[in-house]
């Protein structure tokens, strides 16, 4: 039956804020130094903090598609590669996504942020169930798509123009020189990346505010702290961490800032919030790039520096507060788990690769019906239990 959160008289929320190439190491209540992120280390106080939260794979693309699917990207064909703006494919409109989901529930629906499951109109955010989107849709060290459909209001920033934008000789000339985008189209580029975390934390804010007597689902992916990292004026130059440190100090103040919106609205008791990140930290980055912690390697590889990243779960009165769990849990549980909690019918014609772990987040229970198998990096390694096997690059992985 419905778990009483679900039949509450209060809509149950959720909001999913997901870094790009955060590492297990980079908070200071996951062992972070050099700087502190007081909001982080306050939500987990109140919250739930895991020890054992893997992604589905340990770079952007894969990893998103199984976040907001439940399932193993390669289920749909997707090879462990990243969508470029060169390219025309995406994950296929097939596929469920929990925007999709819940919307059947009557939920309003908004991406923040990185996108990354394909650029093209058919493949992006408002053609797999979310009502807005705002933001940059690929990786933020990317270009333009010349051939993108541009707002009649576009700004141009730089001192560049409509010819620059449609010059498509020039990746290396337009490299981090990213679009930000409403919808469909461009509205801006390129967009001053400084100021990206700010504004896509008061656009979260907004759609919160806009939907407080509505139950909604807000997935605010930010874009940073994948490269190039900037951090604007109140944070640039604050940490003895350089501007990593710093720029991991707004993502911080960004998430006071939803903590707060929604204290001050009344609707942290009926939001569950989850922090977490899409792969291990980029290591070849050097002081640009963060810390696994005590985990071997990052990003790109199957190791659990790769995979395994912090993940911290907020709900006042739902989530118990201050406890630490070390259940293996992942970002593909999200979607069974938000579908038990709202109500939905979890799709028949599919197989899905992640478990309801709602006993486990509400503090009822700490048995879990164990995984039977675990894949990283589209199946270079394969964990049961406490036992992994990791195979080298370029035998062929596990085939679903």
């Amino acid at each position: 039956g419905l778990s009483s959160i679900a039949s509450a008289a209060t809509p149950q929320n959720f909001i999913i804020l997901y870094t790009d190439d955060l590492g297990y190491g980079d908070l200071s209540c996951y062992g972070a130094e050099g700087y502190s992120t007081p909001h982080l280390d306050q939500m987990a106080k109140e919250g739930m903090k895991f020890t054992d939260f893997s992604t589905s794979s340990s770079i952007c693309t894969p990893s998103r598609a199984g976040l907001l699917t439940g399932r193993y990207a390669q289920r749909w064909g997707q090879n462990g590669r990243v969508y470029f703006p060169h390219h025309d494919d995406g994950m296929p409109q097939s596929e469920i996504t929990i925007a999709e989901l819940v919307k059947e529930q009557g939920y309003a629906t908004a991406l923040v942020g990185k996108w990354h499951l394909g650029h093209l109109p058919e493949f992006l955010p408002t053609s797999q169930g979310f009502d807005s989107y705002f933001g940059i849709p690929y990786s933020n060290d990317m270009w333009q798509d010349h051939e993108a459909k541009l707002s009649e209001n576009i700004i141009y920033n730089k001192g560049l123009s409509l010819e620059d934008y449609r010059n498509d000789t020039g990746k290396a000339k337009f490299r981090n020189k990213v679009p930000l985008m409403f919808n469909e189209e461009v509205i801006e580029w390129p967009v001053d990346q400084s100021q990206i975390t700010r504004r896509y934390t008061q656009k979260a804010q907004e759609f919160i505010l806009d939907n407080k007597e509505t139950p909604f689902f807000l997935y605010l992916a930010h874009s940073m702290p994948h490269t190039p990292l900037y951090a604007s004026a109140d944070f640039k130059g604050k940490t003895e961490n350089g501007l990593y440190g710093d720029v991991i100090e707004e993502i911080d103040w960004s998430v006071g800032e939803i903590l707060k919106t929604l204290k001050e609205n009344g609707l942290d008791e009926n939001t569950l919030v989850v922090f977490t990140s899409d792969n291990g930290p980029w290591l070849v980055k050097k002081d640009h790039g963060g810390s696994a912690g005590p985990l071997r390697e990052g990003k790109m590889t199957a190791y659990e520096g790769g995979c395994r990243v912090p993940c911290i779960m907020w709900q006042p009165g739902y989530v118990p507060a201050g406890v630490i769990n070390n259940e293996q849990t992942s970002t593909l549980d999200l979607f069974p788990t938000i579908a038990a909690l709202t109500g939905a019918q979890l799709p028949q014609d599919r197989a899905l690769d992640g478990l309801d772990i709602q006993s486990l987040i509400s503090g009822k229970s700490v048995d879990l019906k164990q995984r039977d198998y675990y894949l990283y990096r589209g199946g270079y390694s394969i964990r049961i239990g406490d036992w992994k096997l990791h195979q080298k690059r370029g035998k062929q992985g596990v085939q679903l």
